[in-house]
């Protein structure tokens, strides 16, 4: 994993702690990696298949579930260094639900994100596969 990739996914869950996921807006998902990549750094070229964007929605709803976990966790640390490893753990966690999808790089998974803020219909559809895969997991439970 590259130094830009890990400072990314910092400023990922760093952004994710004080921006809720509603339905319809991924906006504040990509915001997570607002960061822009300097201009001698390219971002990876991903090919926004179905099937890659259902594996980004996957880690998505993963990389929430991360910070519902950690988020009051860090806001009631007492102290920055205790907040620091609350952060680093939650990384670390991210790291692992996007790399626990199938057909999917965390690079893949920032570059879709940083697309998707800055792509508003590539954002809606993102936001409807969203919908449909929470609306689906809840009807079957």
């Amino acid at each position: 994993m590259t130094l830009t990739t890990h400072r990314s996914l910092k400023a990922l869950f760093l952004s994710a702690s004080v921006a809720a996921l509603s339905l319809g807006a991924v906006a504040p998902v990509a915001a997570q990696t607002a960061a822009p990549a300097p201009e001698t750094q390219s971002a990876p070229q991903v090919e926004m298949t179905d099937a890659k964007l259902e594996a980004f929605v996957t880690a998505l709803l993963g990389v929430e579930e991360v910070r519902q976990d950690y988020t009051p966790q860090i806001e009631a640390a007492t102290d920055e260094a205790q907040q620091t490893e609350l952060v680093n753990q939650a990384n670390a966690e991210i790291i692992e639900k996007i790399e626990a999808v199938p057909d999917l790089t965390v690079d893949e998974y920032v570059t879709i994100a940083q697309v998707a803020q800055q792509d508003q219909a590539l954002g809606e559809r993102i936001a409807m596969m969203v919908e449909a895969q929470t609306t689906g997991a809840t009807q079957t439970e």
